[in-house]
């Protein structure tokens, strides 16, 4: 048994490393958010290279190769920081000054390795660096609190994107929200272990090398079959809008009413929905709800309704207790008010006519 499980994380971590480093190369040459995503898989490619070791007990050879010198945590914080910002923030361009936010990591790395080059020495005596208590709180604490300080803004970041890239999607599927949500998950649940681990001293740690290797394999498939999976697409840039009338409203928590007010109330289902009925339902301005859906959906408000109404349409013709009524039915069910702006408005979400759009469901 535990010839096989440091068997599966020797091969987890290579395909790791492989990944990783495809990933830095790609974005090299093209779209940075590859170098801070192949940064991330590095450091777990590292960590579960470093628990084969601890398998085979290879760090008690008589002079193994230290690979371990060379990890250090901070790059976790500061890669998933930067690949955030690159793939939810259209406007974000990288700049080669940046890199000094690295400097830590090398400074880390370097006193790691003057450390060991020090106790070589004869006769010296070298406790470990991990007694010392700055250095324990610079090198495990600090990452971890910067994770969860990047997850939360992160997963801000992700909500805003997600709202907006939904009213440019005629159906969002459960793909769509593993491409979302996929990475910022497994983050977030490792950076909960890995807490709970260093701080609380739970033995969790046989857990953890699980995870990574389970994610590992599956990341690196996803990799090889598609790997723009967790890059985010480039959305039609949102109007830029001022409202010097609206400051005291906070956008994030009203867009979030707004379109709960969608999903849940299902106001696209009345017919003839203006945009004072829906500001009379949030009580709302409503040159405020116009802002909201021009400025963070990318869309008026024709639009924005009809991409409700659309949905409303497809989920209702794919559920089988609704199968007895005519897809003009459902169309005036889900809010639209005629049989020509309900075809005309579905060609345009859908790139089908509704008749193409069931043929191909059969």
């Amino acid at each position: 048994m535990e010839n096989w499980k440091a068997l599966a994380f020797l091969l987890a971590s290579g395909q790791g490393f492989v990944l990783s480093l495809s990933l830095i190369v790609r974005g090299a040459r093209g779209p940075k958010q590859h170098i801070f995503l192949g940064l991330i898989l590095l450091v777990l490619a590292q960590e579960l290279l470093n628990a084969w070791g601890i398998q085979v007990h290879y760090h008690q050879q008589p002079d193994p190769f230290r690979f371990w010198n060379y990890q250090s945590y901070l790059v976790l914080p500061l890669s998933l920081w930067f690949f955030a910002r690159l793939t939810t923030s259209p406007d974000f361009q990288f700049k080669k000054k940046y890199w000094l936010i690295y400097f830590p990591v090398l400074a880390e790395v370097g006193f790691r390795l003057f450390w060991r080059a020090y106790a070589s020495f004869p006769n010296v005596k070298r406790p470990s660096l991990l007694e010392n208590p700055f250095w324990f709180f610079l090198t495990e604490i600090l990452p971890i609190a910067g994770m969860v300080i990047v997850l939360l803004v992160y997963a801000q970041k992700l909500n805003r994107f997600r709202l907006a890239w939904q009213q440019q999607l005629p159906v969002f599927s459960a793909r769509h929200y593993l491409r979302l949500y996929g990475l910022f998950g497994f983050l977030t649940v490792l950076t909960f272990l890995w807490f709970a681990g260093v701080i609380l001293e739970w033995p969790i740690f046989p857990v953890v090398n699980l995870l990574l290797t389970v994610c590992l394999f599956g990341l690196g498939y996803l990799g090889y079959l598609d790997h723009s999976f967790f890059m985010l697409p480039s959305l039609h840039k949102q109007k830029s809008a001022d409202k010097p009338e609206f400051a005291q409203y906070d956008d994030l928590s009203q867009l979030q009413h707004l379109m709960a007010a969608f999903n849940q109330d299902g106001l696209h289902t009345r017919s003839r929905l203006t945009l004072e009925d829906v500001a009379a339902h949030l009580h709302l301005p409503v040159r405020y709800v116009s802002y909201l859906v021009n400025t963070h959906c990318a869309s008026n408000f024709n639009n924005f309704v009809n991409g409700f109404r659309v949905q409303e349409v497809i989920r209702k013709l794919g559920d089988p207790k609704e199968q007895h009524k005519t897809v003009l039915a459902v169309a005036f069910e889900s809010g639209f008010n005629s049989k020509s702006t309900f075809n005309q408005v579905f060609r345009q979400h859908t790139g089908k006519s509704p008749s193409q759009y069931l043929q191909l469901q059969k």
